[in-house]
């Protein structure tokens, strides 16, 4: 057989229009004379109704055959019968032609079904109308080549299907044998492909394994087992060697650091496949090294697999990592960096001061309950410092009643590290036991998990009450809310299969929460188009019995926020875990000269041609030469380094499209992903593009196509293993390839790994990291109607810059819903803004532009220079005291004020055109507009002088005071 693991066929690659014939083919041979031949198609398919699907032949010409007749159609074989139009030559069968319809970045395969297109008097003269009767006799055109139209496309080597009777025959002759063993390298990884593949029914089971590894390297293999019955509870071992060894397939650690185990189950006539690694140190001698994979199952004997590993001379750097096609950053899988409770830089340790706890501008005290019973804030009003007077949020305890009193032991409290406090009680009370933990973080994540545990049968009503002050919370999003004023009352229930929706933000720009609520059941949902396929999982205690909702009420100058079970049964012995999770904001003070001077180019071009721009940050996106497949940049390592070096010359920081929301089918690690079933790649309906049915069968998702780099990606889980390689793939990015950071398009992972991905970023380089986070609106359908700022909030501590983005709209929306959808002030960040270019007078009193060279953008980064607002002290318009006023609520206005004298922006949400009368401390100021293309005319304006503003407009203005009267 081989290599190539066909028996009957030699195997390589071909070229073809994919899109008409699909993307293999079978050559066959016609020698000369007659007017018709039979082939017989050994193809060894795996795709579910192979006789659905038409079959096509091409001349070697590349002209189609017209007079084909499928004779039979099996998933073994194919017998067709042909004209031979061009007499003698090599004929090709292509076999699994489909047409993609849909957008061209989301493609749906439809696979062309038989359609007769022979002549039926050529038919008849040919006796094929009674086919069975006459295939003995045809003549035969031998099949001797399989052809893929790429690599990445091909069947072999592992994708050819044993068929039933070799099957039968490799179980006779093991009558004893529950499952079969079989060793192969990692250069023919199986992948998802639970059929026995052609290459193991021509091996020996049980026979020794060979391979060869170098000093220093992770070296990977897999085991196949083949289930001759069905079998539970599969677990293995690897015994003998002197290395250290880890199996990958029954389980590690997770994205938290947390050791699991998979449960490994085999139906009857399935295979499944066993990855080990092992980590060969450099000061091995070289030699061959022997051991054993050990594998048993409940009510089946071990069976072993010997192996035999040759360790040469040669050795690797990074564990042979800087190769992906050897597998070894499989050995990311489990890794665990980042995973530690340091600060990570603007924060600060978590003091401690009894039970006071004081973070970055902000500060905790917990109750004896261990919730929070005071929270509050010292950030500015214009979110610029942290020295502002200390404000209380809540206007009372955060409490959490079960309807019984309840005893309570002390609250204790520990440090795990610098940048993390723990605390912990216990409560009793009739027929019921209460175990409270909570835990702060440096970047303001507060989390309380209380478990109600029963001791008889209990009828339970919990109720949550957060009373934030109202001066507080004048702005509200989430729970179906976008960032609007504050209702006064509102009420919501669960409705998690559409509804994307656990959380609430309160707040003012200086000082807020958002409230989310969990409990041990959470598993992290799909985003971005791919809500619905993966929804969040209603909380069973705050959800109740179907009664459970959430309260907006407002009294006395406080905003009430209940959260009710309604109704709830719990059986004696059961719990029920009510996690509370507040996000204090904001995160940090905004940083307004980074802002203006940090000068995005969001497009493939030449560092030379990016400076020439006048940029001086370059994101790289995905399907651009230098970083040409989703979510891997480091398959193109040495492209990507040779352009970063470049860039850097030039003084330009290079930051690549990477996260783990889907990843690309050139990924080497992805047959090895596939294997784990849905561990890593999200579990769903199929479809999508050809490749995704022919390689991953149908429990998977789709995800994005890029066309023009021929890319076709997988949906990942939003919470496995692959965020803990994905972090050290940013490690390797940072270190070995020196890019700046990251560009982040709807993330699917949570803050756990983003922290993560911060730490490494900061401790990798010699400069302080980039991290932008552009979102397309989810309060769409699709999404579950989420605000993308809500949703993303918990990512914001370590991100630099927002760019809120498509389908938002920058037009009909108030500046309530541009302060807290898209600005990221309130949780101490500045934006950028994509849809249409955005609204430049209206983004500008935010400190907002749009992003190059989509944009031009250049005439306001000349006058932002010219004005030299870079080193001025910025004051918002939300602010509680602004240098210059326009004297209408619906202008608004925000200032610089620095060595470039006092400069305004202004922008009008009034429906129909207004006049406004600048002024500042001491009265009307005179006002002059540079001439600022495709922005403003140049203009003076006196002292007391209206200044028009169109609706949806503004102005940027040097503002100079009145003269004082002689």
């Amino acid at each position: 057989m081989g290599e190539q693991g066909h028996p009957e066929l030699e195997c390589g690659l071909g070229s073809w229009d994919s899109d008409m014939y699909g993307n293999h083919r079978i050559l066959v041979r016609a020698p000369s004379g007659g007017p018709v031949f039979g082939a017989e198609l050994p193809w060894r398919r795996r795709d579910p109704d192979p006789a659905a699907v038409d079959v096509v032949v091409l001349a070697p010409s590349g002209r189609r055959v017209r007079n084909t007749v499928p004779i039979e159609v099996t998933a073994g074989h194919g017998r067709i019968a042909f004209e031979p139009v061009e007499g003698e030559g090599d004929y090709a069968v292509h076999y699994l032609p489909y047409a993609h319809t849909g957008r061209p970045y989301y493609p749906q395969a439809a696979y062309r079904q038989p359609t007769p297109t022979a002549d039926p008097g050529w038919v008849h003269r040919c006796g094929l109308n009674r086919p069975e009767r006459v295939w003995a006799t045809l003549p035969r055109a031998e099949a001797f080549r399989y052809e893929a139209v790429s690599a990445v496309d091909s069947f072999a080597p592992m994708g050819f299907a044993a068929t039933a009777d070799e099957c039968a025959a490799l179980t006779a002759a093991h009558p004893d044998e529950p499952f079969l063993l079989f060793g192969e390298d990692r250069d023919r990884p199986l992948g998802r492909y639970d059929g026995l593949p052609a290459r193991w029914a021509g091996a020996v089971p049980f026979a020794p394994f060979a391979g060869a590894a170098a000093r220093g390297e992770f070296y990977v293999l897999q085991a196949g087992v083949y289930a001759v019955r069905a079998l539970a509870e599969v677990r293995t071992e690897v015994r003998g060697l002197p290395f250290p060894v880890r199996s990958l397939t029954t389980g590690g650690i997770d994205a938290r650091g947390l050791p699991f185990e998979n449960r490994i189950g085999i139906g009857a006539g399935r295979v499944h496949v066993l990855w080990f690694g092992l980590d060969v140190p450099e000061d091995t001698e070289p030699g061959t090294y022997e051991g054993e994979v050990a594998v048993r199952a409940d009510g089946a004997d071990e069976r072993m697999l010997p192996l035999r590993i040759t360790v040469g001379p040669r050795t690797v750097t990074d564990h042979g990592a800087g190769d992906p096609a050897r597998l070894a950053r499989l050995r990311w899988l489990d890794s665990t960096l980042g995973q530690d409770d340091e600060v990570v830089p603007p924060f600060t340790p978590v003091k401690v001061a009894g039970s006071r706890l004081e973070i970055l501008g902000r500060a905790v005290e917990i109750g004896p309950d261990g919730l929070p019973q005071r929270l509050t804030s010292s950030f500015t009003s214009a979110v610029t410092g942290t020295d502002g007077p200390e404000r209380d949020l809540l206007a009372g305890p955060v409490t959490l009643t079960v309807g019984r009193p309840l005893d309570r032991v002390p609250l204790t409290l520990d440090r795990t590290g610098p940048a993390r406090v723990r605390w912990s009680t216990q409560a009793t009370g009739p027929g019921l036991r209460l175990a409270t933990e909570g835990e702060l973080e440096a970047d303001g994540f507060l989390v309380v998990r209380t478990t109600v545990e029963a001791v008889d049968d209990l009828a339970l009503d919990v109720r949550l009450d957060v009373p934030v002050h109202a001066e507080i919370a004048r702005y509200a999003m989430g729970l179906g809310l976008p960032g609007q004023v504050c209702p006064e009352t509102y009420d919501w229930k669960w409705d998690t299969p559409t509804r994307n929706q656990d959380s609430l933000w309160l707040g003012s720009p200086s000082a807020g929460i958002q409230v989310s609520l969990r409990d041990e059941h959470y598993a992290r949902p799909l985003n971005t188009n791919y809500y619905r396929e993966k929804p969040l999982v209603a909380p069973r205690s705050w959800a109740g019995d179907g009664h459970g909702g959430i309260r907006l009420r407002t009294a006395d100058g406080v905003r009430t926020v209940t959260a009710y079970s309604g109704p709830l049964r719990i059986a004696a012995g059961e719990r029920r875990c009510f996690e509370l999770r507040l996000l204090l904001t904001p995160f940090k003070p905004i940083r307004v000269r980074r802002q203006l001077t940090e000068r995005y180019f969001h497009a493939y071009a030449s560092p030379a041609e990016i400076a020439a721009y006048g940029a001086n940050v370059v994101n790289l996106h995905h399907a651009t030469p230098p970083n040409p497949y989703l979510n891997d940049p480091l398959l193109a390592a040495d492209v990507l380094q040779e352009y970063t070096t470049e860039a850097h010359r030039l003084g330009i920081r290079v930051k690549v499209y990477d996260t783990v929301r889907e990843l690309t089918r050139y990924n080497p690690e992805l047959p090895v992903l596939a294997s784990l079933g849905s561990e890593v790649l999200a579990p769903g309906t199929g479809g999508g593009h050809a490749w995704l049915h022919e390689h991953l069968g149908t429990d998977y998702v789709p995800g994005w196509v890029a066309p023009d780099v021929a890319d076709v990606a997988v949906v990942t889980s939003g919470d496995s293993r692959w965020h803990n390689s994905y972090v050290c793939g940013i490690d390797r990015l940072r270190r070995r390839i020196g890019v700046d950071g990251l560009y982040l398009d709807d993330v699917a992972y949570d803050r756990t790994t983003m922290k993560r991905v911060r730490k490494t970023l900061a401790r990798s380089g010699d400069t302080a990291p980039l991290i932008d986070l552009h979102s397309c609106n989810q309060y769409r359908e699709p999404d579950g109607f989420a605000s993308s700022a809500n949703l993303y909030a918990e990512l914001m501590p370590y991100t630099d810059r927002l760019w809120l983005g498509e389908l938002f709209d920058y037009e009909g929306t108030d500046p309530a819903y541009w302060l807290v959808e898209l600005s990221g002030i309130p949780f101490g960040l500045m934006g950028e803004m994509l849809e249409g270019g955005g609204n430049p007078w209206r983004g500008l009193v935010f400190g907002m532009t749009a992003r190059a060279p989509m944009t031009d953008v250049r005439p306001m980064w000349r006058a932002i220079d010219e004005l030299r607002l870079a080193d001025a002290e910025f004051t918002g318009w939300w602010a509680d005291e602004l240098p210059v006023a326009t004297g209408r609520d619906d202008v608004l206005a925000s200032t610089w004020e620095g060595p470039g004298g006092t400069v305004t922006a202004v922008a009008s949400w009034a429906a129909e055109p207004v006049g406004c009368v600048l002024t500042d401390a001491d009265g009307p100021v005179a006002a002059y507009a540079p001439a600022i293309e495709g922005f403003q005319p140049e203009r003076s304006f006196a002292a007391g002088e209206r200044v028009p503003v169109t609706p949806g407009r503004g102005w940027l203005l040097s503002v100079r005071p009145a003269p004082v009267p002689r």
